[in-house]
């Protein structure tokens, strides 16, 4: 740690520290982005690729060999013996049917030691899930008092909306996402060949390598079943693109009307932060944490999903090898592409009420995921953090209230 100089005024300047984080796109979203302090970034150990039950802890690169004052960790434990925040999108620890085991058990010492100064829920969706987990364990209340909420962040331009009634037609709709049927691309392009049928003017863009089937952890695994979606995308009125550059994939997202995230499973869902930041609607499931930024015909669309307590989809369990859950996952498409493009429709005959939307979306961003608000929060905290580790005192985390829009 940098020891604090002396102002103009004889104040103490404020403490700069170093910092540990993992690279990866998550982090980024939760990270302090004009932070004060010295925060390196390096690549870890994906222990996931030795085996699956120890995906739930990693270690960070040691060279080059320097000593850091704490770590901010993202989903994954980080082993050793310095100070350590952990982040979390979902579950925490991370440990998928190994809940009664050695292992399991030493994850959960990591997170109660004095070492782990703060355990950050990036939604509600995620803070439900923490406290559903670990209700009935002996040291509930020690882990209720490390939890806290700290929503994602991103750098949020200061401008107006530049959007016309000119650009009404035809409407635009672009879907992001590799795992094309998880995050609902099938919706996408289903949507596209009932708007041809009905003779709508709607236009979809797909940004997408269409991973299927075994990539992802909703998708059916009946042989053929995608055979019909991927013929979709050769529609006159899709677009299909691939591995272009984010620079490439936002200069096509703030030129939608709507963003699709019809997903089957989603924890956060980054892309809604980055549309709602360039006033793009997002046509959202009501699952995950997505009922916590998207409020229906307001800011964007939210289609009801039938979910878990904890807001997952309530298939997402089932035997995917079996007909019957592929015939679920495709009413579960149809049902979703027949609502979406109806709630299209309406909002776009009122464009009024359709600028109005795309207002909400953009003051919503701003609200809630705002980089330089999320900077001062991790800034202080990481400071109360470590100060708190070194007096050997529990360690209250810092609670900051999220407004919605």
């Amino acid at each position: 740690m940098v020891p604090p100089t002396k102002g103009q005024a004889g104040q103490s300047a404020k403490p700069t520290l170093s910092v540990l984080a993992p690279t990866r796109y998550p982090w980024r979203f939760n990270s302090p982005r004009h932070t004060r302090h010295r925060i390196e970034t390096r690549n870890f150990v994906p222990m996931n690729y030795i085996s699956e039950k120890l995906e739930g802890v990693t270690v960070l690169s040691p060279v080059p060999v320097r000593k850091f004052d704490l770590v901010h960790a993202f989903n994954r434990i980080p082993l050793g013996t310095t100070p350590f925040v952990m982040s979390f999108e979902s579950h925490m620890p991370r440990g998928f049917g190994i809940e009664q085991s050695r292992f399991y058990r030493f994850m959960m010492r990591q997170l109660l030691s004095d070492r782990c100064v703060g355990i950050g829920a990036i939604s509600e969706h995620a803070r439900r899930i923490f406290l559903t987990s670990h209700k009935d364990h002996p040291s509930f209340d020690q882990l209720k008092h490390k939890l806290f909420l700290r929503y994602p962040n991103m750098v949020i331009e200061d401008r107006a909306d530049r959007y016309t009634e000119d650009e009404q037609y035809p409407i635009r709709v672009v879907f992001v996402g590799n795992h094309f049927a998880r995050k609902g691309g099938c919706v996408g392009v289903r949507m596209a060949e009932l708007a041809l049928e009905q003779g709508i003017p709607l236009e979809v863009d797909i940004v997408s390598t269409v991973e299927v089937g075994q990539a992802s952890w909703t998708d059916p695994l009946e042989p053929g079943y995608f055979d019909r979606y991927r013929k979709l995308l050769a529609l006159p009125n899709v677009r299909h693109v691939q591995n272009i550059p984010n620079s490439e994939v936002l200069k096509i997202l703030r030129n939608a009307h709507f963003s699709l995230l019809t997903t089957f499973c989603d924890t956060f869902g980054y892309s809604v932060i980055e549309s709602e930041a360039n006033y793009v609607p997002v046509i959202g499931t009501a699952q995950g944490a997505l009922p916590e930024f998207i409020q229906h015909q307001k800011n964007g669309i939210l289609l009801p999903m039938d979910t878990t307590d904890i807001g997952e989809w309530k298939h997402i369990a089932d035997d995917r090898s079996t007909s019957e859950f592929a015939e679920i996952h495709a009413r579960e498409i149809e049902r979703l592409a027949h609502s979406a493009l109806s709630e299209i429709v309406t909002i776009m005959g009122d464009q009024n009420r359709y600028k109005a939307m795309r207002q909400a979306a953009y003051e919503t961003a701003k609200s809630m995921f705002s980089s330089q608000d999320a900077t001062v929060f991790w800034d202080e905290y990481y400071v109360d953090a470590l100060n708190t580790f070194r007096n050997g005192r529990s360690h209250r985390p810092i609670a900051r209230a999220h407004n919605r829009a």
